[in-house]
This record gives C-alpha cells, sequence and structure tokens, in this order.
C-alpha cells in the first residue's frame, strides 16, 4: 500500500528481524544458524488464497472471520517487489493489538510481510476501489481477475492539506501562554505534524522536484524528529511552527491540489 520503496525497506527489515532471531536462537542452541527462508516465491491469487484457505484455523483463531486479498496481488499484477493486502473482518470487538496479532499470523503463514486492514479503516479516497478488487480468500473466482490501476497521489495532497489546517486549528483561540499550558492541544499539533511529514513521502519525487515552494525533506525531517523524540522537542518552536511556518506554506500545497492533472504527471 506504501511506495515501493518504502516496502522495499520494510521487507528488508521484516526479513532481517526474523533472521537475527533465527541466529540468535541457533547460538544459544549451539547449532549452525541457516540462512532466513526466501519471501514466499509465488503472488498469484489462486495461490495466495489456498495458503490461506490451508491455515484458515489459524486465523479464525486470532478472531478473524473474513479474509479479503486486494490490491496487486488481486488484480494479477504483483511482481516480485509487492506486499500482500489482506481486507479483515473480525468475529467481535476488537483492538489494534489484535489487528496486529492477526497480522503476525498471516506473516506466519505467508512468511512474506502483508498489510492489514479492515474495511472500518479504508480512506474515502481509495475506499471504492479496494472494495471492488477484494477478493474473498474462499471464493476465488475461476479464472482470477486481472485488472489494472495506475497509481496516484493527488488526494495525499489532500490528506496533507487536512493535517496542516488541523495543526493551525488546533492552535485557534490559544495564545503562547496559554498553549504551552495545555498538553491536549499540543498532543494534537504533534500527532498532526507527524501525519504531515509522514504523508510527504508518498508524493511522488518527480512532483516534489516541481514543487520547490514546499520544503518535503523537512517536513520529514520534523516528522521523524517527532517519532524518535530522543531529547524533546520545545513547544515554542511547535507553536511558531503552527502559526507562522505552516499558514505560510499552505498555499503553495494549495496550488499543487488544483494543478490539472495534465501538468504533474509522474
Amino acid at each position: 500500500m506504501a511506495d515501493g520503496d518504502d516496502h522495499r525497506s520494510d521487507r528488508k527489515a521484516w526479513t532481517g528481524e526474523h533472521g537475527r532471531n533465527d541466529r540468535a536462537d541457533a547460538l544459544h542452541s549451539g547449532a549452525v544458524a541457516s540462512p532466513p527462508p526466501p519471501l514466499f516465491p509465488d503472488l498469484r491469487l489462486p495461490t495466495i488464497a489456498a495458503v490461506l484457505r490451508d491455515g484458515e484455523a489459524a486465523w479464525r483463531a486470532a478472531g478473524v472471520s473474513r479474509v479479503r486479498v486486494f490490491g496487486s496481488v488481486a488484480r494479477g499484477e504483483a511482481d516480485s517487489s509487492a506486499d500482500i493486502d489482506l481486507l479483515l473482518d473480525f468475529a467481535g470487538e476488537m483492538g489494534l493489538l489484535d489487528l496486529m496479532r492477526a497480522k503476525e499470523v498471516f506473516e506466519d503463514l505467508l512468511g512474506r510481510r502483508v498489510d492489514v486492514l479492515t474495511e472500518g479503516g479504508l480512506h474515502p479516497a481509495l475506499r471504492g476501489e479496494i472494495l471492488a478488487d477484494a477478493v474473498d480468500v474462499l471464493e476465488v473466482p475461476d479464472p482470477p481477475p486481472h485488472s489494472h490501476r495506475g497509481k496516484r497521489w493527488r488526494w495525499r495532497v489532500h490528506d496533507l492539506l487536512r493535517a496542516l489546517d488541523r495543526v493551525t486549528a488546533s492552535t485557534d483561540g490559544h495564545t503562547l501562554a496559554s498553549f504551552l499550558a495545555d498538553e491536549r492541544s499540543q498532543d494534537a499539533v504533534l500527532h498532526n505534524l507527524l501525519r504531515l511529514g509522514e504523508g510527504t513521502k508518498y508524493i511522488p519525487q518527480s512532483v516534489q522536484d516541481r514543487t520547490p515552494g514546499v520544503p518535503w525533506p523537512r517536513l520529514r525531517d520534523i516528522r521523524n524528529l517527532l517519532a524518535h523524540d530522543y531529547f524533546g522537542v520545545d513547544p515554542r518552536l511547535v507553536w511558531h511552527t503552527a502559526r507562522v511556518e505552516l499558514p505560510a506554506l499552505r498555499p503553495a500545497l494549495q496550488a499543487l491540489a488544483d494543478a490539472p492533472h495534465d501538468d504533474f504527471q509522474p
């Protein structure tokens, strides 16, 4: 679901983590460490669905009642770099920890990184396409579907604008003094600064190169600063960003959102 470069990094991290754990176990047992297993090689929908049907008892034990494959695997256009996107239904009330537990079950079954979502978490801009592509693993048609969807990115610019506007809205009615005393407003601003920086990763580099009025790398640096939080962040700097820096950037982002599609073909 993320861009290819992000997924490749995540796959390296996933295989690296599993490989390190296996090697550590081998060292403790005195056995010779074996290389990590290769990624699941066959990304055709019928093969993926068959593996998940065989593992039905495991995912039902994790509270999952229905599994649908979507994305490039469901459309029959996945290559070796693709992740497996799964849309899950749960049998009862579940939380995010349960979702991550289910994710682990599917990654163990498939030996490959998966992305898991529930229908209630689908982004409005993608909901229709995802539901149209989704295939229940218990009801795979024969022949399997084959279609193509080009990557869309402009909806992410609108997401950036929403995050920016939420940052400024969270400081409306505040003075610096009242903002410093209001942890809830500070948390709201920090959350949306994270979303703003994270969202820039999904704007094609060619588009970023043609919009120098938006400091794309610096927005990502802010995201990293806040996410890692090694030493803390000065809320006075956060206030200035919310009240001065981001409003000054908004026109450039809005112009990108409003530009004719032909002007920014990645």
